[in-house]
């Protein structure tokens, strides 16, 4: 029978091997004993309703977890923040929102929900032995909520008994060495990624894990440099790219495991060289969970996991897992060997322009490994609009130092020009969610927010500049004036007549711009306002409010 089976994993205890350390922040360590005594004091003070965590520390929301479970109840999982919609899911669902002081996540809990006391506070010492109670298999443990990156989340059941299973499974491929691991993560524990890679890891398995701050690479090498060895890091494509750009001393690491978008093999080479490790990807989705992993440098192929069954047909690909029912995925497979495929597209991934097809994700990564690119997205038009001629797509794209229109000119040369936009929008950041994924509903927003607005042009004084000279002595600033007059001509010259004369109505310079620092302008008119703002890199740093003037007619 398949070592995940259920059946061959007779411990369903809550805690595996309790006498273990279990949590560690820090210096302090927290052994399974100790974590089960506290989360039963929580338990005790949770009314008997469904739980939705609204905790962002790994730490904290194990405690949450584990004391919905002794309650008697479930726990409802989502990466949703949005008040209007945390209130319909806890009302459809009859839950209470939950948070534990301290959490960077308290912030976000709705009217009507309930604060408790930060365990991590309390006395560690205990003369009685916890209840480590074994959880039928069928039991409900949690509906964990899509991210809704194509559309509305959707809710999905999982028992205890296929979580527990999936753990096992998982810790054969994720960390094959006998040595107990310590795993740091990068990744929130309410997305299937992380509850399944740090938060059921660490209570099904014989791994520990180091807990903490973790929004920036300086917070993961602390967590890194107090964990003990050995150590595998849970992370993401772009955290692990900003990771290997940082630069950090960073102690060994046994193992990097990624998911939730697909790795650039060169963000996996830097990593490997750096941490002198190996990465691992992870296969799966909220519907099933983790599926099968690969070394990502050594090619395409997938080696499910134990357990694991994939059937592919005419009609698509299923997977199913023990505990769990068949679940049809929505990418197109090809089984490579018994326990191997490679995934050969998305369905529904083809954009159709102009008669012609392009891969959404195809067109996304020819955007971003544009050198300079840091993030970018393509974004289709909506609905019926993919039929007009007209129809362009939209792109978005964060790339300090680098401007809209070399952007566009790089990318001339590597898409069908049917699908190259009218211009780059140059952003700080995209709106991605705390694994990195960009929802639709959030890039759709983010158009919205920047609907009309046209790129005119760039501007740029050399260092040599005779404007320069007293301006100022030995910190040479390019005078706004000529900053204020390049934006007009732009504006000029790329819309032609749009009822000039004009009034000024606002000028604003917010940062100073240097000798050689290219300015790149864009301007979106409604009635007769034009607002004109230049951006430098990845910041605003002129805002301009234009007022056009009638011209009178002849008598």
């Amino acid at each position: 029978m398949p070592q995940s089976s259920i059946e061959s994993w007779p411990d369903l205890s809550l805690v595996h091997a309790p006498e273990r350390m279990l949590l560690l922040r820090g210096d302090r360590h927290i052994t399974g004993t100790q974590f089960l005594a506290a989360a039963h004091r929580l338990a005790a003070l949770l009314p008997d309703r469904p739980v939705m965590p609204l905790c962002g520390d790994t730490g904290r929301f194990m405690f949450l977890f584990a004391a919905t479970l002794l309650r008697g109840q479930h726990a409802l999982l989502t990466s949703e923040r949005a008040a209007d919609r945390l209130f319909d899911l806890l009302t459809t669902h009859d839950a209470i929102a939950v948070t534990v002081e301290g959490d960077p996540d308290a912030s976000s809990l709705p009217e009507g929900g309930i604060v408790l006391p930060d365990p991590w506070a309390w006395d560690r010492t205990t003369d009685d032995v916890p209840v480590n109670p074994s959880l039928p298999a069928d039991r409900l443990a949690a509906i964990v909520f899509t991210s809704g990156s194509t559309g509305r989340p959707i809710g999905h059941r999982k028992s205890w008994g296929a979580l527990v299973a999936r753990s096992v499974a998982a810790l054969d491929l994720l960390d094959p060495e006998t040595e107990s691991a310590c795993i740091i993560g990068t990744v929130p524990p309410y997305h299937m990624y992380g509850f399944e890679t740090l938060v059921l890891q660490s209570l099904n398995t014989r791994v520990s894990l180091s807990v903490g701050p973790s929004r920036y690479p300086a917070d993961w090498q602390d967590q890194l440099r107090q964990a003990p060895a050995p150590r595998m890091l849970v992370t993401t494509p772009l955290q692990l790219r900003s990771l290997c750009r940082a630069g950090l001393d960073l102690p060994p690491v046994r193992r990097v495991i990624s998911a939730a978008a697909p790795l650039d093999a060169s963000v996996a080479a830097d990593a490997e060289e750096m941490l002198k490790t190996e990465v691992m990807e992870i296969y799966g989705a909220t519907e099933i969970g983790s599926a099968a992993t690969r070394r990502t440098l050594e090619g395409p192929e997938w080696r499910l996991y134990d357990g694991i069954e994939l059937s592919v047909t005419q009609a698509g690909a299923t997977i199913a897992a023990p505990g769990a029912p068949a679940y049809p995925i929505s990418d197109v497979v090809e089984r490579t060997g018994a326990r191997g495929f490679r995934l050969l597209g998305r369905i529904g991934d083809l954009i159709k322009l102009g008669g012609k097809r392009a891969s959404l994700s195809a067109l996304n990564a020819a955007l971003n490994a544009i050198p300079g690119v840091e993030d970018g997205a393509f974004l289709p038009p909506d609905g019926e609009r993919l039929a007009d001629p007209a129809a362009r797509m939209q792109v978005f794209a964060v790339a300090p130092g680098r401007t809209a229109d070399e952007i566009l000119h790089d990318l001339k040369q590597r898409i069908d020009p049917i699908f190259l936009p009218r211009g780059i929008r140059m952003l700080d950041a995209l709106p991605r969610n705390a694994v990195g994924k960009l929802t639709l509903a959030s890039l759709r927003k983010l158009a919205s927010n920047h609907e009309d607005e046209e790129s005119l042009g760039a501007f740029n004084i050399p260092a040599d500049h005779p404007c320069l000279a007293g301006h100022f002595p030995g910190m040479p600033v390019v005078p706004g004036v000529m900053m204020l007059d390049a934006g007009l001509a732009c504006l000029a010259n790329e819309w032609g007549d749009v009822g000039f004369p004009v009034h000024i109505r606002m000028v604003k310079f917010l940062k100073p711009v240097f000798p050689d620092e290219t300015v790149q302008f864009l301007a979106r008119r409604s009635d007769n306002t034009i607002w004109l703002h230049g951006r430098r890199a990845d910041e605003t740093v002129l805002r301009v409010v234009l007022e056009m003037k009638r011209r009178h007619e002849p008598a």
